[in-house]
């Protein structure tokens, strides 16, 4: 995370309204919905750039494990049921005195929220001092999807307050409209994350736009087998933690670059699939990490390894053979790699996920038949080589392949050694990101070890390909 990101995150609160049980959905409390095989309120959780989090509704039974895990807390309003503007009014007395500047105010049944989006109403909220509020496709506004100036909620709320003293039976209409012309903003949402679950068309339209999600792992390679068995557990370890469905480790995990790549795949490439195999079942996750694999000769092939398994009980087993080598900049990959000839894709929780490999993404002609051929998002490991103007191709070259596929580029590099020493040899410069299907640079890395976490979002995709139809105005093959 940035110093920025870390300072925005320790000055806001968030408000979460949970509990609230939904009539038309026979009456279940919708912030407890399974989406994509994790609660709403985990969902929503897991995706709240702030430091404190307050979810104002009762516990239940997973409220200890929230608590623990999240490091959410729960306060119930006062007294309980007496409606919205009197659960915002307990979550303020809540945050008060945390030093936040920032709260977002927040439903408990937008599962498909995601953190860039979150981060964006609090940047929006402080380069204007309005209340910055999400707005739907149909342009109304989510007033549970707002970042409001503390100091302006507290008097928004005193200014509504019942004659008797109290908010019950006040709605946040009454908030809203406490706001003068210029102090309400808004943001578009994308995709399906503006969408509360008040409905049965709604729960049912979220459910079939929840991805997966995923985690990008940048790790620093090592040459020693021992050393990377135990980064590769730690990482599948923490991925699986934060609820990932799919770890993804960047290309040449078994051995960096530069090293003995025959040897090192003689030696560890059986032991690395066991590895791989095992840990994705411990965890419950897939598990996708660089490879290389015996080939002709003295070569081998640069394989992506895939295993795992789906949700749905199917057993995820694809390796992705690189097709093309990094004869480029003074390097000779086919010196010791030999191609791949296949393209590869997985299917997991009703989404498709092509692959491909590092040099792979300066040939568009892969990402777009990947993408003809069902892909919504594409995995791609990387080693990428450093050098002048490395940097700026890459990052033009994750959002280029993401438009010419309408498909979410999701890119995990190596972190470069500590010690900065990796001469000829491709040992990643960091900078794994996220990649919206219009080439919206949606997460990035530094050069630092680190994780991405992102919750594919279908119904943004579909959107992307009705709005930019590229795959439909272009000819198959060309």
């Amino acid at each position: 995370m940035s110093d920025a990101a870390q300072e925005t995150t320790a000055t806001t609160a968030a408000i979460i309204l949970a509990g609230g049980e939904a009539r038309r959905l026979g009456g279940v409390d919708k912030t407890r919905l399974p989406i994509a095989g994790a609660p709403t309120l985990l969902r929503i959780l897991r995706t709240v750039p702030a430091q404190q989090r307050i979810v104002v509704g009762p516990a239940r039974e997973d409220g200890t494990h929230l608590e623990a895990e999240q490091g959410a807390r729960f306060v119930r309003e006062d007294p309980p049921g007496s409606g919205p503007a009197a659960a915002v009014a307990r979550g303020v007395a809540a945050v008060a005195e945390s030093g936040a500047e920032t709260v977002l105010l927040l439903g408990g049944d937008m599962p498909l929220l995601r953190t860039e989006t979150l981060d964006g109403l609090v940047r929006r909220q402080r380069e204007t001092g309005a209340v910055a509020a999400l707005t739907a496709e149909d342009g109304h506004v989510q007033f549970l999807c707002a970042a409001w100036p503390l100091a302006r909620l507290q008097a928004a709320l005193a200014a509504v307050q019942n004659p008797g003293g109290g908010w019950v039976d006040l709605s946040l209409r009454r908030l809203y409209a406490q706001l003068g012309e210029h102090e309400l903003v808004t943001v578009p949402a994308s995709g399906a994350e503006a969408t509360d679950l008040d409905t049965p068309e709604a729960l049912a339209a979220v459910r079939a736009a929840a991805g997966p999600r995923v985690a990008l792992a940048q790790i620093i390679a090592s040459p020693d087998y021992a050393e990377t068995e135990q980064i590769v557990r730690r990482t599948v370890a923490e991925a699986a933690d934060a609820g990932a469905h799919l770890v993804l480790l960047p290309e040449a995990t078994l051995t960096p670059f530069g090293t003995d790549l025959r040897r090192a795949a003689d030696a560890h490439h059986e032991d690395f699939e066991r590895l791989l195999a095992q840990l994705a079942h411990e965890h419950r996750i897939v598990v996708a990490a660089g490879s290389f694999t015996p080939a002709d000769g003295e070569r081998v092939h640069n394989t992506v390894i895939v295993r795992g398994p789906d949700p749905d009980g199917t057993e995820i087993r694809t390796d992705y053979r690189k097709i093309h080598l990094f004869d480029a900049y003074g390097t000779r990959e086919s010196d010791t790699v030999s191609p791949g000839d296949r393209l590869a894709w997985i299917d997991l929780v009703g989404t498709r996920l092509g692959i491909a490999t590092c040099y792979d993404v300066r040939f568009p002609e892969q990402f777009v038949e990947l993408a003809r051929r069902g892909a919504q998002a594409i995995l791609l490991p990387l080693a990428w080589g450093d050098g002048p103007g490395k940097s700026e191709q890459l990052r033009i070259l994750l959002q280029a392949r993401a438009l010419d596929s309408t498909t979410v580029i999701l890119a995990a590099d190596q972190a470069p050694p500590a010690d900065g020493h990796v001469g000829k040899a491709p040992r990643g410069i960091g900078q794994s990101a996220v990649i919206g299907p219009l080439g919206q640079l949606r997460q990035e890395l530094g050069r630092e070890e680190g994780m991405l976490l992102v919750d594919l979002d279908l119904a943004e995709i579909a959107a992307a390909r009705r709005a930019l139809p590229v795959l439909e105005h272009g000819s198959p093959g060309s």
